[in-house]
């Protein structure tokens, strides 16, 4: 029995010991009147689940937003403190009113880092000013003064030269190698998998980081989701996805066709509704030609349901559509964001996995018809 309890202890301790105590001494005074948010960065394919923030509930002006992965804080001119645990050392953003009231400003990212951390809100624009001893924080200016002209070479959520893709890796691995206890290096090759994508060198670049950063959960976590991207990027075979009674796509879907292009979608998504009808000009054009086409709405009440039926009548879109109800499409595909579009051969090998980038779908398509 003690030998039970000396266990259980040192696996709460452990536990313990793994998350990263915060506390946090906001000062915003343009801002008295006001409510503040502390949030995660936009994200896509799935990032936003990695993010995590316990609260202490002793601030009554604090209060957890989005299943307690970001903070609204009411403002006052005394007691703006935030404190509690995140699973590692991660990157925020503040975002509060325009002088306007119209709309939300955001601020730089900054990060969340062990120990107590003074934030100065220096303005109505948001400019934070962090103390020179916050050593993540100073790590994070570090790399990003490193990594600026490939950045710049870089447009988030869009497509980009290969090259200039390649060239940030090698230079991020560089860094790693030199500093493998960085966080914000960790973090980085996750905000470059969100805005830019897959890169067949970020699982060869996760071990290069330190045993500490290697046990956080945070790096447990995108490991899971690097490696179900790799399995369902290019080259890999899509899964069965099964939507419910009667409704799944396998390998027979596919084995009619020369090619099968699967678009992701939501009803939410402005960009999928304005763009459809150039999806069903594609559609039109090479129907005929052994090219099939199958959408999958990330779409779950009836009303949005009914919508996206609507929308499809609209625009003449008569393709097979499905809803993902059970999300598996999500799950078992990595599906973060939309448009998200998919390329599949007769055999279930999936030719191409694109977020966005619509222009290049017909380029594709001859690509792989040829």
């Amino acid at each position: 029995m003690k030998r039970i309890s000396q266990i259980l202890l040192f696996l709460v301790s452990s536990s313990a010991f793994s998350q990263t105590q915060f506390n946090i001494e906001l000062k915003a005074s343009a801002f008295e009147k006001d409510s503040l948010l502390l949030a995660p960065p936009a994200t896509s394919r799935n990032i936003i689940s990695i993010y995590s923030l316990n609260l202490n509930t002793d601030n009554k002006s604090v209060k957890s937003i989005g299943n307690s992965k970001g903070a609204l804080i009411k403002i006052q001119p005394q007691d703006n403190t935030i404190g509690g645990t995140v699973p590692c050392p991660m990157p925020m953003i503040m975002m509060g009113p325009k002088e306007d009231k119209k709309g939300f400003q955001q601020s730089k990212m900054f990060f969340i880092e062990n120990g107590n951390l003074k934030i100065q809100v220096a303005d109505k624009n948001l400019t934070l000013v962090i103390p020179p001893d916050a050593v993540i924080n100073n790590d994070y200016k570090k790399l990003k003064e490193y990594l600026q002209q490939a950045d710049e070479k870089l447009k988030p959520f869009e497509q980009n030269n290969p090259a200039d893709l390649d060239n940030k890796e090698k230079l991020l691995k560089a860094y790693i190698k030199k500093n493998p206890e960085s966080y914000p290096a960790f973090w980085e090759i996750i905000d470059s998998f969100s805005k830019y994508g897959f890169h067949k060198n970020y699982l060869t670049d996760l071990p290069l980081f330190s045993k500490k950063i290697k046990a956080s959960s945070c790096f447990k976590d995108f490991e899971k989701i690097l490696i179900l991207e790799n399995s369902t990027n290019v080259g890999g075979n899509f899964p069965d996805i099964d939507f419910g009674p009667e409704s799944k796509i396998t390998k027979a879907t596919f084995s009619d066709y020369k090619l099968t292009l699967i678009d992701y979608w939501s009803t939410s998504c402005k960009p999928c509704i304005k763009e459809l009808p150039e999806l069903v000009k594609l559609y039109e054009k090479y129907k005929d030609k052994g090219v099939n086409f199958i959408s999958v709405a990330d779409d779950k009440t009836q009303q949005r349901m009914d919508l996206a039926n609507k929308i499809f009548k609209e625009n003449n879109a008569t393709w097979k559509s499905y809803f993902d109800t059970t999300k598996e499409f999500t799950k078992k595909l990595n599906a973060g964001g939309y448009p998200l579009f998919i390329i599949v051969d007769r055999n279930g090998k999936i030719l191409s996995k694109e977020l966005g980038g619509q222009e290049t779908l017909e380029a594709v398509i001859e690509k792989h018809l040829k």
